[in-house]
């Protein structure tokens, strides 16, 4: 009898620990989503209502990829938590696609942005520094995405890696909002969050989550660096204005 009620009490808190990990995965989710849409929302999703320079085809597709992408964030963690399994796996065929189709997508829209302004000695070092940086976002979610796809039979890992990998590159919709130097601090805030509620909740650092966190913090202050770098701008102005 006492082994049957410790077996019912350990469901229980399983069970428990399941319901919370859905919460707190879909609200970072929609949290995620939110970002993008009130960031991107002046020059992407309402630009008819502002007067704003027009889009190059290129950037379109960007933008349609990255709202595509946490869309189906949104979507995948909604589908697992009404046990969906089946139908989550595959949606997960359209997710990795849409993630290798951002990755060479974003690297050509960086670098059609310093060709943009070249000539212009004001504009042009800031763009190979956004250039710079969204770059080294760009792999580091390659590597994170790449990574979950492979591990995706552990369902624990899978998750946690596609959720960094997605608050990693929320820095230009931020940037749309706050400054350039702020977009990348809320980053890491974004990132830490999930992982610092997860441990609480679990009384341990997961793993994944800690080598996640670690990779994307020491990319965002990095990437800063190696961007802002005298010799990245004049590298990037020499091969791509």
């Amino acid at each position: 009898m006492k082994q049957e009620e410790a077996w019912k009490a350990s469901q229980s808190l399983a069970g428990t620990a399941r319901v919370f990990d859905r919460r707190l995965y879909l609200a970072t989710g929609v949290l995620a989503l939110l970002v993008v849409l009130v960031g991107f929302s002046h020059t992407f999703y309402l630009r008819a209502w502002f007067d704003v320079p027009p889009l190059s085809g290129l950037r379109y597709l960007h933008g349609v990829l990255m709202t595509t992408w946490y869309a189906l964030f949104v979507t995948q963690v909604l589908l697992v938590s009404v046990r969906r399994v089946d139908t989550h796996r595959r949606l997960g065929i359209l997710g990795a696609l849409t993630a290798a189709a951002i990755v060479p997508v974003g690297v050509a829209t960086a670098i059609a942005f310093i060709q943009r302004v070249r000539g212009n000695s004001e504009e042009a070092p800031v763009a190979a520094i956004i250039a710079g940086y969204d770059f080294i976002s760009l792999l580091i979610f390659a590597l994170l995405v790449g990574t979950a796809l492979a591990l995706r039979r552990r369902s624990d890992v899978h998750k946690r890696l596609m959720t960094i990998a997605s608050l990693s590159l929320l820095g230009p919709a931020l940037a749309r909002v706050v400054s350039d130097e702020l977009a990348v601090w809320l980053t890491d805030v974004l990132v830490l969050m999930p992982i610092t509620i997860d441990t609480w909740r679990h009384r341990r650092l997961h793993p994944a989550f800690g080598w996640t966190g670690a990779l994307v913090l020491i990319s965002t202050r990095g990437g800063v660096h190696i961007a802002a770098s005298s010799q990245w701008i004049d590298f990037a102005l020499r091969t791509f204005s």
